[in-house]
């Protein structure tokens, strides 16, 4: 039962004056509405219903509402209370019981939020920049798209928190516990202090916020960032999953100058980019910068049977000799097997049985191509899997 109506309330913040420096620590507000329309309201009806004055600190807008900013709520119980869309920036909140309470849209900028206990509270869409959570008790507690841009996480209890589109560009998140939270997909990471962060690649989703929102150059220092924390978490699977993240992001911010540069006539800036994108999508599609098994090995047998197909195609294979009644002959073979076979021989030391190679194109262009190919692939597939070896 909370120990004031909001009735006293607003008349505790008139006769201070405001609310800036007044002192409720350790009350008990349990259940009260004091969300920026509960108050404006209450504020209007104390003031006559006939009157379009108000009290000096409301504002008409939650967004402008000056609202308790600045009061001492400092071991207060508010358990279950509704803040929604209040202004409590700068509010000495630390060791709080918010169980339950509602903050959606609450602006708690530079808050002093210590030790606070949020279990269950709903904080969506709310303002947290440059406040500090350390230690705080957030167990299912729900963040989603809340801005927690250079917050202080650290030592916090996540357990079922939702952190889904939440943003945490700048927020220390050294030796943060995600593993128990319910969601991060869509979180943003750019520029976040990450060092021995435990979390793991599916609750990220398949894209982080700044990917969605397609500010590549973050995403990609966002993703390189989170690659490096896997790597030292002993996660590399993830790890390889945020470094093609990373190369993608770096293709795709490359493809956005390029496209930038030659809309302003800049050749020079949009030539060399156009020729490192495709570069780029030539190694994903090839092997996925170094971390596709699969696709390392999909390239080099599409090299096999492309180059068997080439060879059919220019006729460029005598086939097997032939007994006949006036003497040995050969044909040009367009027979799938024998094209296989002696595209095969580039790739191995297997030498098919009485095939040769018919054209000088082929003799002096195509089967060194093959060859040069092969080998690389080849390498490019013991290096992928020597990798994956090490890692497991």
């Amino acid at each position: 039962m909370s120990e004031y109506t909001r009735e006293e309330i607003l008349r505790l913040i008139e006769e201070n004056g405001g609310p800036d420096g007044l002192d409720l620590s350790g009350k008990d507000l349990s259940g009260m509405d004091l969300s920026w329309m509960a108050i404006r309201q209450e504020s209007m009806r104390l003031m006559g219903s006939d009157s379009e004055e108000r009290a000096t600190w409301i504002g008409r807008e939650p967004e402008s509402a000056r609202g308790i900013n600045g009061i001492n709520l400092a071991g207060s119980r508010l358990i279950g209370a509704n803040l929604q869309g209040i202004n409590l920036a700068g509010a000495d909140m630390q060791e709080a019981n918010l169980t339950d309470a509602n903050l959606e849209r609450a602006n708690l900028m530079l808050a002093r939020l210590q030790k606070i206990n949020l279990e269950r509270a709903n904080l969506r869409d709310a303002l947290l920049t440059w406040s500090s959570l350390r230690g705080a008790r957030l167990i299912e507690a729900n963040f989603q798209d809340a801005s927690l841009n250079a917050v202080d996480l650290r030592d916090v209890d996540l357990l079922w928190a939702n952190l889904q589109g939440v943003k945490l560009t700048y927020s220390h998140l050294e030796k943060v516990d995600f593993f128990a939270a319910k969601s991060l997909e869509g979180a943003y990471f750019y520029n976040a202090f990450l060092d021995d962060t435990r979390l793991r690649r599916e609750q990220l989703g398949e894209e982080i916020g700044e990917e969605k929102e397609k500010r590549y150059g973050e995403a990609k220092e966002a993703y390189l960032a989170l690659k490096n924390n896997f790597a030292e978490i002993g996660r590399y699977e993830d790890a390889s999953w945020a470094y093609r993240k990373e190369r993608r992001m770096e293709k795709r911010a490359a493809l956005q100058k390029a496209k930038d540069a030659w809309q302003e006539h800049n050749w020079k800036g949009a030539i060399p980019g156009y020729v490192k994108v495709a570069g780029d999508q030539l190694v994903e599609w090839m092997c996925d910068y170094g971390e596709g098994l699969g696709r390392v090995a999909g390239s080099l047998i599409a090299v096999w049977v492309a180059f068997a197909l080439i060879y059919g195609l220019i006729a460029g294979v005598w086939g097997p000799w032939q007994d006949t009644g006036s003497g040995r002959i050969r044909y040009i073979t367009r027979n799938p097997i024998d094209l296989l076979s002696f595209s095969l021989q580039s790739i191995t030391a297997f030498a098919p049985i009485e095939l040769e190679a018919r054209p000088i194109l082929a003799m002096r262009i195509l089967m060194p191509l093959e060859a040069l190919l092969s080998t690389f692939l080849a390498g490019l597939l013991g290096f992928v899997a020597g990798k994956r070896i090490r890692r497991s």
